[in-house]
């Protein structure tokens, strides 16, 4: 039998779906059912897009179908939907209500069986809030008012919520940030209505929100960072997680403070007390999406890491919660690669040996990956895939074309998954603890293994950045270590991108770094676009060479359409006589054959005997 579900339909722009999204999650949860949200929009399908992954290159319908095969999912419409409503129709869906105002919505719902009265209601603005001169769209972030009180949530006077209010046995009316005039309307009938978190002139959305957030710390399991379009659009799975959300700007750095890049450096006002928020709550990863990339290093001092998500990447984050457990594996992932006497013999031939590794873990990009599967099966293209647990756990059925014969119709042999930035959530390595990047690590190895078996388990590891940010040096030797230790068989660094190395060694682990000498101003940080960066410093014969590319503007929809002839010279040249194409975890046992033969250059201050063993 199938697990029941809820899902709420609205428009994006519909002012009223960011209390409506809390509200139904405690009814759903009182029914028994799980709770999801999708919100309509106009979509272009760009990197951090306010509205995320388009329709049809993020296969929602496709999606839409698996929710349907995975719950038994019952609709909860508002307003005017249009994306699903025919396939509702011909799947037979049970439309629990159909409801253009909120007290129309929760009268329906409260009738359904097994929904409690509510505990109170909430009152929120009907818009932005004016906040020392600036308008602060704050109602995203009132969901916990909503959600743990078992409020029903209103805008502005909420006059027409009266005649709902007083027959559903509420006993106080909260009021969040309205004027005296807005809450005279209503609560002049609820003697013991009260009035939350009136702004001070010199409040920020950091302030607020951490003042939002510690009211419900002691309920909460996780926390959320993010700008108010990305919390939006997660509130049922906020809700689910019971997660607390927190939003601060980005501070900008004095030119003369900037070290490298400020994209890296700077980081929101409040990304100090994000971290320790979630660790108070017992939770490292933060679920939203960050201001630049120098908030994920910030948190990473705290071993906190952030699973990035954009509004509908994926589109129903709930299936993450029905197990999805792989068949067997029919075939090895490496049975087509090079023995290593053949490996010997490229070394002394003069071989290179080449691979792609793609960055990017977070489930957000989940529909980047899928579409290189495709290049992958109709090019024959061998490549590394950085991978987090959460892109197995919310698409199970099509992540599993990683061990899928390609005479099935899978990516067998082409596709290798190699953890990344320590599979939980994007995090800086040369940051992070060590003991923390291990429990990371063995982390999100277990959940995968628990989902796909030990054959789709990754061996290697993709780093987010385990090199000093200036200079591009190694990060230390403990960090490396904490990797070997989860079990991973080797390491594939950001660090003195160049001429092959082998940066670290503990046993047969290995730290390999990249070959392009190309550095970007953001993760990430070594990486390649055109085929004319893998000319400009081709390594030394015999040698490998390693190209990362960043997934998301190569293989998001509307980069293909732009650029994606200039990409194919990449894939020509992998695939042309010059290299031999094979996977990343066939590079690393190169690295041992060159290592063993003489042709790497020894680490400074090495044994020349102990790194050829």
């Amino acid at each position: 039998m199938k697990p029941p579900l809820w899902l709420l339909i609205a428009d994006a722009g519909n002012p009223d779906a960011a209390l409506a999204l809390p509200t139904v999650a405690w009814m759903a949860r009182d029914a028994g059912a799980a709770f999801e949200g999708y919100l309509e929009a106009r979509r272009d399908g760009l990197l951090f897009a306010g509205s995320g992954s388009t329709v049809l290159g993020g296969a929602h319908h496709q999606q839409f179908n698996y929710l349907n095969a995975a719950f038994d999912v019952s609709y909860v419409l508002l307003g005017d939907t249009a994306l699903f409503d025919s396939s509702i129709q011909a799947f037979g869906g049970a439309v629990l209500v159909r409801a253009r105002t909120l007290p129309e919505l929760y009268a329906a719902l409260l009738d359904q069986p097994g929904v409690g009265e509510a505990g109170a209601a909430v009152l929120a603005p009907a818009g932005p809030v004016r906040v020392g001169g600036r308008d602060l769209d704050l109602v995203p972030y009132l969901y916990p008012e909503v959600y743990f009180r078992r409020a029903l949530a209103f805008s502005g006077a909420a006059e027409d919520a009266a005649a709902l209010i007083e027959g559903r046995g509420v006993r106080e009316i909260n009021h969040l940030h309205l004027s005296e005039a807005g809450r005279t309307a209503v609560s002049s009938r609820f003697p013991t209505a009260t009035a939350l978190d009136a702004p001070r002139e010199d409040d920020t959305y950091g302030s607020i929100t951490l003042r939002l957030a510690g009211r419900w710390k002691d309920r909460a399991r996780g926390v959320a960072f993010g700008d108010p379009v990305a919390i939006l659009s997660q509130i049922a799975s906020l809700c689910r997680e019971d997660r607390v959300a927190v939003y601060g700007e980005k501070v900008e750095l004095p030119a003369a403070q900037v070290q490298v890049q400020p994209y890296t450096e700077e980081k929101s006002e409040i990304a100090a007390e994000t971290a320790r928020l979630a660790l108070e709550v017992r939770n490292p990863v933060l679920v939203g999406r960050q201001t630049g990339d120098g908030d994920l290093f910030e948190w990473s001092r705290s071993g906190v890491c952030l699973q990035i998500m954009d509004p509908n990447r994926p589109a129903f984050p709930v299936v993450a919660t029905v197990p999805h457990t792989w068949a067997t594996a029919k075939g090895d992932l490496y049975a087509e690669e090079p023995d290593d006497e053949t490996l010997r013999r490229y070394a002394h031939e003069g071989r290179i040996l080449a691979t792609l590794v793609w960055h990017s873990g977070e489930m957000a990009h989940n529909e980047a990956m899928l579409g290189l599967f495709e290049l992958a099966g109709f090019t024959g293209l061998k490549m590394g895939y950085g991978v987090h647990a959460a892109r197995y756990e919310t698409s199970p059925q099509l992540w599993e074309l990683l061990q899928i014969p390609r005479e099935k119709g899978g990516v067998l042999g082409l596709a290798e998954p190699l953890l990344h930035s320590g599979g939980l959530g994007v995090m800086a390595e040369v940051n992070c603890p060590p003991e923390r990047l291990r429990e990371h690590c063995e982390a999100a190895l277990d959940r995968i293994r628990l989902l796909a078996g030990k054959a789709a388990t990754p061996r290697g590891y993709y780093a987010f950045m385990d090199a000093n940010l200036a200079t591009l040096s190694p990060g230390p030797g403990p960090l490396y270590d904490a990797v070997a230790a989860s079990g991973l068989e080797y390491f594939v660094s950001s660090a003195g991108p160049g001429r092959n190395r082998i940066i670290h060694r503990q046993g047969d682990f290995l730290v390999l770094n990249q070959t392009p000498r190309s550095v970007a101003s953001a993760s990430p940080f070594a990486r390649v676009t055109t085929v004319e960066e893998l000319l400009e410093a081709p390594p030394l014969r015999p040698g490998w060479m390693i190209a990362t590319l960043d997934a998301p503007v190569i293989a998001f929809n509307p980069y293909i359409w732009r650029h994606g002839s200039r990409f194919m010279g990449v894939v020509d040249w992998m695939l042309s006589d010059r290299v031999v194409n094979v996977l990343p975890g066939t590079v690393a046992r190169y690295a041992r054959v060159l290592a063993r033969e003489g042709f790497l250059p020894v680490p400074a201050g090495s044994v020349a005997e102990e790194v050829r063993r």
